[in-house]
């Protein structure tokens, strides 16, 4: 069985047990087994107390086969690899690995990651260690979780709070490049009085969500980032990214790094204090670490501000013009499309399962999803896929949501159109139900009224008798 370069070199690794001397990596094809070589297994354990990834389940899907390592109880869909009896192959992509997270396979919690065509031996590590790192964390904490819908109503078109944001990432990156502690604790200050500024802006979903992704994600990104040996530049270079304003998520996985990697020089036994006192956050501890070293915040100069403040109104504005073509493309396409309205009285559309990081809120409760979405009520479920998805586009099948309520999805859907269907959707009764099926389209509803009015399919979903 073949197997990508890249993820030949992240199984062995993987399976490795014996620590390695430590060299130069080497990204060419055929010193990958180099590179393996050279990954140390012994420091990645000695990154976070009691944390060695080769004790985690991970599943690994390379484009044509998943891998399977480490897994207690594999599902019966998993054989064993010839000549590699530590793993365990399927044809395909398992259904639970859907990108890099972690799913239940086989009942268990497990790291999955995609190791794309092309993708960099260093890339596909960092994924690895990360998403490990996620079963591990959560196994052992079951506070701060990203409620990943607050995301969705999160104010990024709010210029206050924008340009505070991306004051207090120059803060933090300037004091992972301060030479001195007392410099770094004062870039430290500065970036919690700025947060503390911003703080009073938002809404308690707001804030926990950034808690909540700071402590998941900004200390798996630390874990990764510092097993595979990469510079504290590194993360000074990301909190600088020019970030898009509704790109929100990734800012916090910087900060939440950014803050660790300040707490191994402010606070060097700061990981066993997160072990012990698990209610307890690394800003919270680095907050505590500049107070008892006196550190008065740090100022910006003029032109810095101002700087910031161009940076922050362009990029809403940029946002805001985003928004308005892409929804003007949509709307405007020729071909089949299907529009499913849900009646006033009647259960709005659930969401059940989409993809949270290709999709685009735009203004008015509407939210565009490019690549998949499912939808459930009491009148049966939508399921939605775009064949021709690719990330950074709205080409081919898409999904274009108006919310029932305030919030973009958790409220409910109350209209959905599809746009880009490809061809003609077939449409069927069946046992009283609503059938349409059509490339990426699958639709089964009862109770639901349809028409065609020239290529644009119809559906209604009145109220139910009684109500």
């Amino acid at each position: 069985m073949s197997k990508s370069p890249a993820l030949l070199a992240v199984v062995v690794a993987l399976t490795v047990v014996t620590p390695a001397a430590t060299g130069p990596r080497q990204a060419s094809e055929r010193d990958v087994f180099a590179f393996v070589r050279a990954f140390d297994d012994a420091r990645v354990r000695k990154v976070w107390p009691g944390f060695n990834p080769a004790e985690w389940p991970i599943a690994l899907y390379d484009g044509t086969q998943t891998y399977l390592l480490r897994h207690p109880s594999p599902p019966p869909e998993f054989v064993p690899m010839p000549g590699q009896p530590a793993v365990l192959v399927m044809p395909g992509r398992h259904p639970a690995v859907v990108g890099n997270s972690t799913r239940q396979i086989g009942g268990v919690r497990t790291a999955t990651v995609i190791a794309k065509p092309g993708q960099s031996i260093e890339s596909a590590m960092l994924a690895c260690v990360e998403e490990v790192f996620h079963v591990f964390w959560l196994d052992r904490h079951t506070s701060f979780r990203p409620n990943e819908l607050a995301r969705y109503a999160y104010p990024v078109k709010d210029v206050r709070n924008l340009r505070r944001l991306l004051a207090e990432g120059e803060a933090l990156a300037r004091a992972l490049e301060s030479p001195s502690l007392s410099q770094a604790a004062g870039w430290v200050a500065a970036a919690f009085q700025i947060r503390g500024e911003r703080s009073r802006l938002l809404s308690d979903d707001d804030r926990a969500f950034e808690t909540g992704l700071e402590m998941m994600e900004g200390t798996a990104n630390y874990v990764a980032r510092v097993a595979a040996g990469e510079a504290a530049e590194s993360t000074v270079t990301r909190l600088r990214t020019a970030w898009h304003p509704e790109q929100i998520r990734w800012r916090f996985y910087d900060t939440g790094a950014a803050i660790c990697l300040l707490l191994d020089r402010l606070q060097p036994d700061w990981k066993a204090s997160t072990e012990r006192e698990r209610e307890r956050t690394t800003a919270e501890l680095l907050e505590a670490a500049i107070a008892r070293r006196h550190a008065q915040p740090t100022t910006f100069a003029a032109s810095t501000w101002q700087r910031i403040e161009e940076f922050a109104a362009s990029g809403i504005a940029t946002l805001a013009a985003r928004q308005r073509e892409a929804r003007q493309d949509l709307l405007g396409r020729s071909g089949p499309r299907i529009v499913v309205e849900i009646a006033g009285e009647a259960e709005p559309l659930r969401v059940a399962r989409f993809d949270p990081i290709n999709l685009l809120v735009l203004d008015g409760g509407e939210v565009v999803h490019p690549n998949y979405i499912t939808f459930t009520s009491a009148n049966g479920t939508i399921e939605l896929t775009n064949p021709d998805f690719a990330q950074a586009s709205f080409a081919g099948t898409v999904a274009l949501t108006r919310a029932a309520g305030r919030h973009p999805l958790g409220d409910g859907i109350r209209i959905l159109t599809v746009v880009g269907v490809k061809s003609t959707p077939r449409v069927d009764r069946r046992d009283g139900r609503l059938i349409v099926e059509a490339d990426g389209v699958r639709i089964s509803l009862e109770n639901a009224d349809a028409r065609t009015e020239g290529e644009t399919l119809c559906i209604r979903i009145p109220p139910r008798a009684g109500r």
